[in-house]
């Protein structure tokens, strides 16, 4: 079943659900830019930047695990509801532009994928023109990426260097005004990875150990999502406490 969210620009962002499954999926992957691939599959609404899919992420975290979170601030453990942390992001504006110097035209806007290996303002630049070419650098690879972006002269990167600085305030977030997100390096993906990881390995396999003596179809409970866990884990051990004191009788 997918689901539908609405952001903040108005546009619609359907998701994939997220289920029970895919917490393992998440916990077996130790590299960070397999995990944010992982997340990413699950948006299935095409052409959205990084602010649109990291609010559909936060949505998606709301509606298939929980709405409350752990965040460390001021290195102290604090409970915070992602309602809380959606009030950060009710504004994503308009901030594309059209850069030209001598032969080359430059289309920056936000970014379309992820910074996960390092801190990459280049990131911004959407299309290249060169004469009578077009190059749409969301369309090539990694490594096109990096030799098309390293090919550009000085003059050019003076230009996106100018449009980064000039657009700060829409390329970071400070959550609570305590924990900065910068849409040009790796936080987001890190605070979506610490928000997706809800349990460790051995709960994982506890809870389905426990709930599969009372619900035999595992994959029923392979593809509930982890706020379903949580409630069917509270009724059994409701169920528990009510044979137990039935048998002390």
């Amino acid at each position: 079943m997918d689901l539908v969210f609405t952001l903040p620009n108005g546009k619609e962002a359907i998701t994939e659900k997220f289920c029970y499954k895919h917490i393992e999926e998440l916990l077996q992957d130790t590299s960070t830019s397999n995990k944010v691939s992982i997340l990413e599959k699950f948006i299935k609404t095409k052409g959205l930047n990084v602010i649109e899919k990291f609010i559909a992420l936060l949505k998606l975290r709301e509606k298939c695990i929980g709405t409350a979170i752990t965040l460390t601030i001021d290195q102290k453990a604090a409970d915070v509801d992602i309602e809380v942390l959606l009030q950060s992001f009710q504004e994503i504006i308009n901030i594309r532009q059209r850069k030209t110097i001598d032969n080359i035209t430059l289309i920056l806007d936000y970014p379309k994928r992820f910074c996960v290996d390092t801190d990459n303002i280049l990131s911004v630049i959407h299309e290249i023109h060169l004469e009578d070419e077009k190059i749409n650098l969301n369309n090539v690879t990694n490594n096109e990426f990096l030799q098309i972006t390293n090919s550009l002269p000085a003059e050019a990167l003076n230009l996106i260097y100018e449009f980064v600085k000039e657009k700060k305030d829409a390329l970071t977030y400070s959550l609570l005004g305590k924990v900065d997100l910068n849409f040009l390096d790796q936080s987001p993906v890190i605070f979506l990875n610490n928000i997706y990881r809800c349990i460790d390995d051995y709960r994982f396999r506890e809870y389905l150990f426990i709930l599969s003596k009372r619900i035999k179809d595992v994959n029923f409970l392979l593809n509930s999502t982890f706020f379903d866990i949580v409630d069917y884990m509270e009724l059994y051990r409701r169920e528990s406490e009510e044979h137990n004191q039935k048998l002390k009788k």
